[in-house]
């Protein structure tokens, strides 16, 4: 194959986004930087299982449930009626 080729077939490709910059788009959660001083943030883990992440919730005293379809909308009117 050509450098040309190559170059067109690179060029082509759908650029990734990686998971932080998705995260700032969609959320505006910057997880790279800290928010006070704009220093820079690494990764070091993920907790995916939900067993340890209602542990982990549970230790701090905040809520464990994950909302369900019928709950968006429950939730949706009550803060239509706080706001």
């Amino acid at each position: 194959m050509s450098v040309e080729a190559l170059s067109a077939c690179a060029h082509d490709r759908a650029a990734r986004i990686s998971w932080a910059g998705l995260l700032k788009r969609v959320f505006e959660i910057d997880v790279e930087h800290f928010p006070n001083c704009g220093g820079a943030l690494k990764i070091i883990a993920a907790i995916l299982e939900s067993p340890v992440i209602e542990q982990i919730l549970t230790h701090l005293g905040l809520q464990t449930w994950r909302p369900g379809c019928g709950d968006w909308l429950r939730l949706a009117r009550v803060a239509s009626r706080e706001g």
